[in-house]
């Protein structure tokens, strides 16, 4: 039997108690999922604004629209890019759509960590609450001039963000885990995990290596998870039990950086020469300083050779070919 999803009870809220955004350009406009200035890197990607990464999460099944949306520029386009197709979005998306709502904060937080932190800690102990005309689930619609009324689920998400900075749970160090649910994909490859200076470790690397078995495999049973879509206790303990404590702290030889991920790729790619600004137009959204890095490290293990005026690269084995 599937699950439902259990939806939060709403909450009232005092204006003046608490602390309230609604536009991006306010003192905590930050906190909003549409701000700016808060770059992130999932599997190598660009995506600029924590809102377009959440809709591509609904998406996992259809790399062609997550590239739509995270190929836009403003967050409200990414969003609106979305809407024709929300109909296919996963089929679990009300279930797990919090867990990933929380995942995709932790992500923003980590690799954002003294702007986004300070943000958060700003805000003391006060309820964080989103102020919104329409949405009475993510956030809380005005009553009256002092009154919000909602289910506030992205501010009580907040909530609890903060008090995993407070407690020590999150740090700038922390590595932030891929979700446990079927299907979390990004561009048709397993979402690995993240960390501030952009390292992917990675459950099962032969497995992501393994291009043609990420590309052809046929889609599996989506099994929906029985648990409630929202914690009725956002305080106290129920607040650590979140996915980042949940998961065993992994051994040495389970981590790689995303330069072995992508290796195979791009020496593949390079069977004639290539710029980096070529490989980045092919690899699609992914960042010019990080697509030198990934060249740099090719280069330094004999993988790819680096050619002069102009700068350019083949790999290795094709020098041979023609030799």
């Amino acid at each position: 039997m599937l699950a439902v999803a259990k939806l939060p009870e709403s909450r009232t809220y005092n204006r003046l108690e608490c602390i309230t955004f609604r536009k991006t350009a306010e003192k905590f406009g930050g906190l909003s999922n549409m701000a700016g200035g808060y770059l992130l890197n999932v599997n190598g990607v660009k995506i600029l604004t924590s809102e377009a990464l959440y809709q591509a999460c609904r998406f996992p099944h259809l790399p062609e629209v997550q590239r739509l949306i995270i190929a836009e520029r403003s967050p409200m386009t990414a969003k609106m890019k979305s809407k024709p197709y929300r109909d296919n979005s996963r089929v679990d998306w009300d279930i797990v759509r919090t867990k990933v709502m929380r995942w995709c904060l932790q992500v923003k937080l980590v690799q954002n960590w003294e702007k986004f932190s300070e943000l958060l800690l700003e805000t003391g102990d006060l309820p964080i609450v989103e102020d919104s005309r329409k949405d009475d689930f993510w956030g809380a619609k005005p009553e009256d001039e002092e009154i919000l009324t909602g289910a506030n689920v992205l501010g009580r998400l907040l909530m609890q963000v903060r008090e995993q900075i407070k407690t020590g749970e999150i740090t700038s160090e922390t590595i932030v885990k891929p979700l446990p649910i079927q299907n979390f994909l990004l561009y048709g490859q397993e979402i690995s995990s993240v960390s501030a200076n952009s390292e992917y470790h990675l459950d099962n690397y032969r497995d992501l290596l393994d291009f043609n078995k990420i590309n052809n495999q046929p889609d599996s049973e989506v099994v929906l998870p029985d648990t409630p879509m929202l914690e009725s206790d956002f305080n106290g303990k129920n607040i650590i039990n979140s996915h980042v404590s949940a998961e065993p702290i992994e051994s040495e030889h389970q981590k790689y950086d995303a330069s072995q991920i992508m290796m195979p790729y791009i020496i593949g790619s390079l069977k004639t020469e290539r710029t980096d600004k070529e490989l980045v137009e092919l690899f699609e959204n992914t960042d010019l300083k990080i697509m030198r890095k990934w060249l740099d490290r090719a280069v330094e293990l004999g993988k790819v050779r680096k050619l002069s005026k102009p700068v350019r690269y083949i790999a290795e084995s094709q020098l041979t070919l023609i030799n």
